[in-house]
């Protein structure tokens, strides 16, 4: 008992840069019921390997620990130091889920009739609800217990608090939609609907227009790495 731990240090110690090594060393720790000790692994790498597996799995972890301002503030760093890895479609449509939904939220409270005026956006499914659900039945009854708040109140709070508002949301479109992924036209179609739920036909179509050729050459972008790099090991 408590072995492990020993050989993940010499492990790391050797090779600091493995995203692999520390992803397993973090992911043991949760499965051992040591969400800090795991916690503590992350924090310790997550700087200096810049891997989207190791981040992806760093998410998928505030998302079943994590309070929601947390989790926010966990996604804008991911995408803001891997958004541009061809491979982070699934990262920039969590974190559009997320965004939409605390601008929806915000849209409910100023306006009651948001919904049939057209203002809300197409919500996604809760990504961390998701991640919940696919925890191990244990793991998941340990979380139930701690009550973490993913609540439409919760995410009107995390939204004021981390300014979703339009120019936040248009930027986080705008970034999303141009670079090289695998959802860029979902997420396309959803900056089309944000950008025209707003009630100015003539800004929507210069802004949609200016933006359309980024969308397009971040198309062309994707297949060609696409390519180039389905068969490299990323991790």
């Amino acid at each position: 008992e408590g072995k492990p731990v020993p050989v993940f240090e010499r492990a790391v110690k050797q090779f600091p840069s493995s995203a692999r090594i520390w992803t397993a060393y973090a992911e043991w720790c949760e499965t051992q019921d040591s969400e800090q000790v795991a916690l503590a692994v992350y924090q310790r790498c997550l700087q200096q390997v810049p891997s989207l597996d190791l981040w992806s799995s760093y998410l998928t972890f505030c998302k079943r620990y994590l309070p929601l301002e947390d989790i926010f503030r966990a996604y804008t760093r991911a995408v803001d130091l891997l958004g541009t890895d061809w491979r982070a479609g699934l990262l920039w449509a969590e974190y559009m889920a997320l965004l939409k939904r605390a601008y929806n939220a915000q849209q409910r409270k100023e306006n009651p009739d948001a919904e049939v005026s057209g203002k809300l956006l197409a919500e996604d499914p809760n990504p961390i609800e998701a991640a919940r659900r696919a925890m191990k039945s244990t793991m998941r009854k340990k979380t139930e217990t701690q009550a973490l708040d993913i609540s439409e109140e919760e995410f009107l709070r995390v939204g004021e608090v981390l300014k979703v508002d339009v120019p936040m949301l248009r930027s986080a479109f705008q970034r999303a939609a141009s670079s090289a992924h695998s959802v860029l036209d979902k997420l396309w179609i959803g900056y089309e609907q944000f950008e025209k739920s707003l009630g100015n036909p003539q800004v929507a179509q210069r802004l949609l227009g200016e933006h359309m050729p980024r969308y397009v050459r971040g198309k062309a972008a994707f297949k060609e790495l696409q390519s180039l790099c389905s068969n490299i090991d990323h991790f």
